[in-house]
Formats: structure tokens, sequence, C-alpha cells
């Protein structure tokens, strides 16, 4: 702090010390003149005195500046602290030199100013994510209508009627699997405010999700499978955040299985120890070994993605995230070509009532 306040002063310094030099050699030229005699001890007098008033007023001057530079010091070194706020330490702030006040000014209407931007910004994302949530909840009324008119026009005996209402009803899956992904992305920014912790049967609410997914079981000839101990098995969590991941993982396997093969999807609830884990395994294409560690990344579609037009990459990273809040473990495991077991891991320090 010292070393700074004299590097900032150095030019006034070295004009005061000229300045005393110049004054020295004025008396010097002046008793010589007169015909007197300067001895040595008032030549080094004359350097001492100035030296030292100068000295003096210097640490008068650092005293009153201390605090502030200090302050300044401080605001530098905590700008990048969520819990510092600079605008009750401006308020606080008591200058004591005209400088001071000035720079503390300015400090605080750069503070207002970042405040009022961030409260301007914070606002437009809120009302961004209300219109999101608001557009999403809308669509899922045509979505509904829809799929009551597919079931309307299956009644009737047209094949090409049948066909194109096939066609319509898997368009109207993935708008609505869309729309539903979309609308769990926009509530993630709020997840605390979302989560309702409860004790339940993992079992059954794996049941209800596959029965949800019957019709896509069936016209993909896909069969569920469903291994679970003989009594119920309960976790903590909450119901319809988990629902959502597990929507995800069968989505997932329902659409990287062989289609109209007979292949057949495993979940299996397993106790191990203090740990539940629930897998979900197909007997699909599997997942190259290069793409493994990254299907979990935001965007990342793989070798796999690229090859359907549906894949948007954030399926598994929503899922992961939401486990994550929730204090769950969700890993991959795959072999190209024979399949991908995704596991949730349930552990006594998951999510607690």
């Amino acid at each position: 702090m010292l070393k700074t306040y004299l590097l900032d002063r150095i030019v006034i310094i070295l004009f005061s010390f000229l300045s005393i030099g110049a004054a020295m050699l004025i008396a010097f030229f002046s008793i010589t003149e007169s015909g007197a005699e300067l001895s040595l001890e008032n030549l080094i007098y004359l350097w001492v005195l100035p030296g030292v008033l100068l000295a003096v007023g210097f640490t008068a001057d650092y005293i009153r500046q201390y605090s502030f530079l200090t302050f300044l010091k401080s605001c530098a070194d905590q700008a990048d602290s969520p819990a510092y706020n600079m605008g009750a330490a401006l308020s606080a702030r008591n200058p004591r030199t005209r400088e001071q006040a000035v720079w503390t000014d300015i400090l605080k209407e750069l503070n207002q100013q970042y405040d009022r931007q961030i409260a301007q910004y914070m606002n437009k994302q809120k009302q961004h994510q209300t219109f999101i949530n608001q557009w999403i909840h809308h669509m899922k009324t045509p979505v509904s209508v829809i799929s009551m008119m597919i079931q309307e026009g299956k009644r009737m005996d047209s094949p090409s009627t049948e066909v194109f209402l096939e066609e319509l009803e898997a368009e109207n899956e993935r708008f609505r699997h869309g729309l539903e992904m979309m609308l769990q992305t926009a509530r993630l920014d709020e997840f605390a405010f979302d989560v309702k912790p409860e004790t339940f049967d993992v079992a059954g609410l794996v049941r209800s999700l596959i029965n949800k997914e019957k019709r896509q079981f069936i016209k993909r000839r896909i069969f569920p499978v469903l291994e679970t101990p003989q009594v119920p098995v309960n976790i903590s969590s909450d119901q319809k955040w988990l629902a959502f991941v597990l929507e995800q993982l069968l989505f997932n396997a329902l659409k990287y299985s062989h289609q109209g093969s007979g292949d057949s999807i495993l979940i299996s609830i397993q106790e191990c120890g203090s740990e539940v884990r629930l897998s979900v395994a197909d007997e699909g294409i599997g997942i190259p070994d290069h793409d493994l560690p990254r299907v979990f990344e935001p965007f990342f579609t793989g070798e796999n993605g690229r090859k359907m037009s549906q894949a948007t990459g954030m399926g598994l990273y929503l899922a992961k995230e939401v486990c994550h809040q929730l204090g769950h473990r969700l890993t991959a495991e795959s072999e190209e070509g024979k399949g991908t077991v995704m596991t949730i891991v349930f552990s006594s320090d998951t999510l607690t009532m």
C-alpha cells in the first residue's frame, strides 16, 4: 500500500527535492556574495529541515488516504464475491478529502447503474421464462386434441388413412416430448422452489410410466420387462422430477432399440446395502466408446444422434442435472451393437424428507 502511494506521488517528491536544492543553492550564493562563510552544519541543516517537513507532510497525507486506499483494494479483491454488497459499503463510506468524495460518488453511480442493468436483465429473463411456460401450456392443448383425432381416425377402415394417422401420431409424439423437455428446462432454474420430497414405492412409479408409454412400446414392437423385489422398495425423492428423468431414459431406450424386432427393455430395481439401483437396459445399437464420456453434455448428439434428425442432445443432460439436484447419481454403460444401461443410484445422502 505504501509503495503504491509513493509511486503515485514520485513526481511531486522529485520536484520537492529539486525545490529544496534550488533554495539551498540560492542561499549559498547569497551568503557567499555577502562575504560570509557557510558552514557545513548550516548546509546540512538547510537540507534536513525541509526534508523532515516534507516527510511529515507526506506521512499526514498518507494517513488521510490510507483508509480510502484500503477500501478500494477491498472492493477490487471482493468484486467477484456474490456475498459482497458494494452499495452498502459505499453508503457507509465517509470520505476524508474532496478527491475521495469525488471517487466515492463515481463508484456509487457506477454501482447503481450496474444494479439497474442487472434488475432489467433479470426482469427480461423472468418475462421470457413466463412466456415460454405459458406457450408450452397452450401448445399442450392442440397436442391432446390431435391425439383424440388420431384415435377417432383409427376407427375408420381405410389403409391410407391408417398410414397417415400413424405418421401424424409419430410427429405428435415428438411434439409432446419436445414440449415436455422445454417445460422442464425452463423450470430447472427454479428447481429449489418446485421440489416436493416424499417417500414412495419406486416400482409403482415405473409401472405408471410404462403404462403411459404403452402405445410407443406396441407401435415399435418393443417389450418392457420390470424386475423388482417381492417387497416394495421405498425411496425418498420428488416423484414429478424423477418421473421426468425416467421418461427421458425410457424414451432414449425406445428410440435407439431395433425398431419392430421384438427387443425388450429391462427395467430392474435392486437394493444394494444402503443404496437402491434403478437400471434401464436396452438391446439397441449402443453408444460408441469415444462418445460415451460425453453423453451427459448439453447439445451433444454424438455419432448415433447424427443419424437421427430428432436427436436434440438435451435429454440425458437434463436427466443428469435433475438427478444431481435431487442428490441421486446417474451413470451410463454401453457396448456398441449390444445395448446401453442407464442406472440411477439412490443412496443414503439422497434427497430426504
